[in-house]
């Protein structure tokens, strides 16, 4: 009965890890990789810290950049650059910090103290990693760009030959992982923003991490809601907020948390300044088509008030609306407002895994 036992547990460990461990290796498989101390980076030089050069598929598995404290050129500030087969434009182009879902100063994230997930992490002034698997067909180069110049520090690894999988999933062996960023846009009140649009008809993918940074005079722009339309189905809602996209609520009120689902890694409620991240490795986002992802700054709180409001179930008596300024419905309701929208402007990181649509 013991043996019986044992056999049992080794077969739901092997159950729940097979997918992830059923990755086959052979000879031809390789490994990359690099690590360069006391590297230097000449001031608003764009540098190269990996290149890989022609050869086998393959795809990076983890990168580290750090720089000393004294000189700090691995910042909010740096540039990273990542060429996928000899391409001229790089296809992910991001802002040191950002593309680790981070949207505030280096010294004002450090005040946290280190935090680490499974895919991101900032463990020191400077120790920033992740994990992201970065495809490539033939080489992948990266190069880091500061003002600054100063001192650096870089970890690059990889696989070639290994087909690619991302959490529980293998991907086609010509998947490409693409960056879509919205930096800094100002958005009225109600306004809404298109983050995503996919090439029309002709791709498939995975939503695969978002990153979102917002700012305004108060926190309100976080009663807007997150949209998808996929392929050529009716619009779907990917939250009901946006701090409830991220796994939080009520404005993120408890503060700062880090998982390997979400996290909240800058915020000054008074301020009304905030950035978090959301992956989508447990609970995919997939389309065969197209993907349009959008957000808006605020909402209508009557569900069917406008077309495309965000759904609210209120059957009775659901209070006072939400309103833009103090008269805009005067007529409507003669209650006080309980929120004024305001101006916000919005910064977001949307990566998302891409391959040609197969008929």
């Amino acid at each position: 009965m013991a043996g019986g036992r044992l056999a049992l547990a080794f077969c739901l460990v092997v159950a729940f890890s097979c997918v992830c461990g059923s990755v086959k290796l052979t000879s031809e498989s390789e490994s990359i990789a690099v690590a360069t101390k006391n590297g230097y980076m000449l001031a608003d030089t764009e540098t190269t810290l990996l290149d890989v050069p022609a050869g086998k598929p393959g795809y990076l598995t983890e990168q580290w950049f750090t720089s000393s404290p004294s000189q700090n050129n691995m910042n909010e500030n740096t540039r990273i650059r990542i060429y996928v087969d000899n391409e001229t434009v790089p296809s992910i182009d991001f802002m040191l910090l950002w593309g680790h879902g981070i949207g505030c100063a280096e010294s004002i994230a450090t005040q946290q103290g280190p935090w680490g997930t499974r895919r991101i992490g900032h463990e020191a002034d400077g120790g920033i990693y992740n994990t992201y698997r970065i495809p490539f067909g033939r080489s992948i180069r990266v190069t880091a760009q500061n003002p600054g110049a100063g001192f650096y520090w870089y970890i690059g690894r990889g696989l070639r030959n290994v087909p690619l999988v991302v959490g529980e999933f293998e991907l086609p062996s010509n998947t490409r992982l693409k960056l879509y960023k919205t930096e800094g846009q100002t958005l009225a009140p109600l306004e809404y923003l298109t983050a995503v649009t996919t090439p029309a008809e002709d791709t498939s993918g995975w939503l695969y991490m978002i990153t979102f940074g917002g700012s305004s005079t108060d926190l309100t722009y976080l009663e807007g809601c997150f949209r998808a339309e996929v392929d050529d189905k009716p619009m779907q809602f990917l939250s009901s907020g946006t701090e409830d996209l991220f796994l939080s609520a009520s404005y993120f009120n408890k503060g700062f948390f880090h998982d390997n689902h979400a996290g909240l890694t800058c915020f000054d409620e008074k301020g009304g300044t905030m950035s978090a991240y959301k992956f989508f490795e447990e609970d995919p986002v997939l389309f065969s088509k197209s993907l349009k992802l959008s957000w808006r700054n605020g909402e209508w709180p009557y569900h069917g008030e406008a077309p495309g409001a965000c759904p609210i179930t209120y059957e009775q008596n659901p209070g006072p609306t939400y309103r833009l300024s103090r008269s805009m419905n005067d007529t409507v309701n003669a209650l006080p407002p309980v929120v004024i929208y305001h101006e916000a402007a919005i910064t977001m990181y949307v990566w998302v895994y891409e391959y040609p649509r197969q008929t």
